[in-house]
């Protein structure tokens, strides 16, 4: 139903979403530990550096050497991205963390030391076309429900009005009540989770989408796995694929 689409860097995820995640929109990117968001998001800053735009990552949650070794680990270099200017990451882990010693020292509290996200994305330039904010949590943390919804409906105000396509990445269960806020503000909401096999027992990736304007959707799950080729999503008309077949073999 919309045609302005920005590649999400997976394939069948595209397919899914009839292009990519809306263009100059927010979208929320949930779960808990482990399922992949910040795997999602690197596949998405790299296939948009790839492809040119200027983008932002802001870390809030961990340093920037873990998330680069993350996307090594994955076979993506972003280095030739960071050097040209094309990646931009702000560390507002490392930054909050140097804060937070230094109020331990004088005997602060360390809420205060959160430098304030409004102002953050207010500083972003203009040339800036994709921002992925990984994560949410500390401001969940540091801000009751409702500073937390005014917070979060004026950074997604601010980059869609910049026309930036952005991935906010949010932890369900830590998050609680202030996630569903975020869902409810968010353009689109992709869920990651792990259910587990009845089978085999293993713990299979599942993923979500409950919410996507300006797309058709199916509203049913598909599960993926994140392997050194990329990730591979489930295709959810595989289904329908195996039945048509079925049905022809039927019929000779």
């Amino acid at each position: 139903m919309s045609s302005d689409r920005v590649p999400t860097g997976i394939q069948e995820l595209d397919l899914i979403l009839e292009g990519g995640y809306p263009k100059g929109q927010g979208i929320l990117v949930s779960g808990s530990p482990g399922t992949g968001k910040t795997i999602l998001s690197i596949y998405y800053l790299h296939r948009s550096c790839l492809d040119g735009k200027k983008c932002m990552l802001i870390l809030t949650n961990t340093n920037v050497e873990s998330f680069l070794e993350q996307a090594e680990s994955i076979g993506i270099d972003f280095k030739p991205f960071t050097d040209d200017g094309r990646l931009l990451i702000i560390k507002s882990f490392e930054i909050r963390t140097s804060k937070i010693s230094n109020a331990s020292r004088m005997g602060s509290g360390i809420g205060f030391v959160e430098k304030d996200s409004v102002e953050t994305v207010q500083d972003i330039n203009n040339d800036v076309e994709i921002v992925v904010i990984d994560n949410l949590d500390m401001l969940a943390l540091y801000h009751d429900t409702e500073e937390f919804a005014d917070k979060f409906f004026a950074i997604n105000d601010i980059l869609s009005n910049k026309k930036c396509t952005s991935l906010f990445l949010m932890g369900q269960e830590e998050a609680g009540i202030k996630n569903n806020i975020a869902e409810h503000i968010a353009f689109g909401t992709i869920m990651l989770y792990i259910n587990r096999d009845k089978k085999n027992g293993k713990g299979v990736r599942q993923l979500y989408i409950p919410k996507m304007r300006c797309t058709n959707l199916t509203l049913e799950p598909m599960s993926f796995k994140i392997t050194p080729q990329g990730i591979i999503i489930e295709k959810i008309f595989q289904r329908e694929e195996r039945i048509r077949e079925a049905l022809g073999n039927i019929v000779k």
